[in-house]
């Protein structure tokens, strides 16, 4: 028993297709904790985003995992082979979701699509190096508004499929070019890395 209570709080999100699933909020919006600090490479400083979602479904077989955070947001995620065994997941259960920002590596105004929409996430099993240990990297590709631009310091804000804003730096010199073709509020097609990790609460 405890080698399963230890496996499922171990339980990590790594990389992996997420799907955004519209649900009406039912609670007041709840912003992510800033907390745990790490320096990476290419980036630099950035500071870990946590927050709760309960677990609404969770299917071993397709490997589909369906959150819902406290301002209402449903989402999936389909987890990889490395999160380990989902039926230790319970329907209902509160867990933790920490979110490393990395880059944006390209940025577009969109020519169709709706906001919170995932066109692509590719999981990078194997991690980047220097990245911190625990978490799943992957490359996601979404349609969002822009909530704020920084072309100073080189970030953009924008909305992520879980409903909480990111602010993530642009990749390299080209992503910052394409910064001067946007505006807040602009619909665009953005690409960008993060890690991510999810724990079950004790």
């Amino acid at each position: 028993m405890s080698d399963r209570l230890s496996r499922r709080t171990a339980l990590l999100l790594g990389a992996g297709a997420l799907a955004s699933v519209a649900a009406p909020a039912t609670a007041q919006v709840i912003a992510p904790t800033a907390n745990t600090v790490f320096v990476l490479p290419g980036v630099g400083q950035v500071t870990t985003l946590t927050y709760r979602a309960k677990v609404v479904s969770a299917n071993p077989a397709t490997r589909r995992v369906v959150l819902e955070t406290p301002n209402g947001k449903r989402w999936a995620v389909k987890a990889p082979l490395i999160v380990g065994d989902l039926s230790l997941l319970r329907n209902g259960e509160t867990i933790i979701v920490r979110l490393v920002p990395g880059l944006v590596t390209a940025l577009g105004k969109a020519r169709q699509g709706v906001p919170g929409e995932v066109i692509n996430d590719v999981g990078l099993n194997d991690g980047l190096p220097g990245w911190p240990e625990g978490f799943g990297v992957r490359r996601v590709t979404i349609t969002t508004i822009l909530v704020n631009i920084d072309k100073v310091g080189g970030t953009i804000s924008f909305e992520g499929p879980d409903g909480y804003v990111r602010t993530i730096k642009a990749a390299d010199q080209k992503v910052l070019a394409d910064l001067a073709q946007v505006n807040i509020g602009d619909l665009c097609q953005i690409t960008y890395v993060e890690a991510m990790a999810f724990n079950a609460l004790p």
